[in-house]
């Protein structure tokens, strides 16, 4: 199962196979960046200008599907506000 990592966030789940980098992107924002009552215990950012990480490789194709041993990560430059 791919793991999806975001700063101190990690995340594995089969559902994650066969998607590309974009549709996991999408659905992390809509899932765990609630506005309602969902909570804030379910929050997840994922800054649009993040930089994403394939399997410790920089990548910029976000149309990429993954494979259950990839390992996804978006990072934010440290030093970086917001």
């Amino acid at each position: 199962m791919a793991k999806i990592i975001c700063g101190a966030n990690e995340l594995e789940d089969v559902r994650w196979d066969g998607k590309t980098i974009e549709q996991v992107r999408c659905e992390l924002k809509t899932v765990l960046n609630p506005s309602g009552n969902l909570g804030t215990s379910l929050r997840l950012s994922i800054p649009e200008d993040s930089k994403i990480l394939l399997n410790g490789t920089p990548q910029d194709q976000t149309g990429i599907a993954l494979r259950s041993d990839d390992e996804l990560e978006f990072v934010k430059a440290a030093g970086e506000k917001g």
